[in-house]
């Protein structure tokens, strides 16, 4: 699988990443999926409602909200984004969290070192994804 975004979605979320800093930011991706690639044309940025450092939970009304949005333009559900204050990969909690969400991609930004890195759950194993900006 390979995670495609445009130079303008990562700066996005990059500047959320550091408004929100030290609480995780976090935000929905949406777009096309063609074969084995995932083609983010949305981003929208959420409240993290728990407010901390260690974790994240978008606002549920707003996660409803974007779904039936995306839903009304067609658009397909990619995945999840949230920042880390610790390197770009999956927590404990997060590992939890990407078996309820099927296939849908991770994409996390360290704000300790700004690395970005993408990860898939596939039949329950973690897969790395590659990740291209454009």
């Amino acid at each position: 699988m390979i995670l495609r975004l445009t130079n303008e979605q990562m700066r996005l979320l990059r500047d959320e990443s550091r408004k929100t800093h030290p609480i995780e930011a976090c935000a929905l991706l949406f777009g096309r999926l063609i074969d084995e690639e995932a083609v983010v044309t949305k981003v929208v940025v959420t409240p993290n409602v728990l407010r901390s450092s260690v974790r994240f939970e978008a606002d549920p009304q707003t996660v409803f909200n974007v779904f039936e949005q995306a839903e009304l333009e067609g658009l397909e559900f990619i995945g999840i984004f949230h920042s880390h204050p610790a390197p770009a990969r999956p927590s404990v909690f997060d590992l939890q969290y990407m078996r309820l969400w099927g296939e849908a991609v991770w994409l996390i930004l360290s704000s300790v070192d700004g690395d970005v890195a993408a990860f898939q759950m596939v039949k329950g194993e973690l897969q790395k994804v590659a990740l291209k900006v454009e």
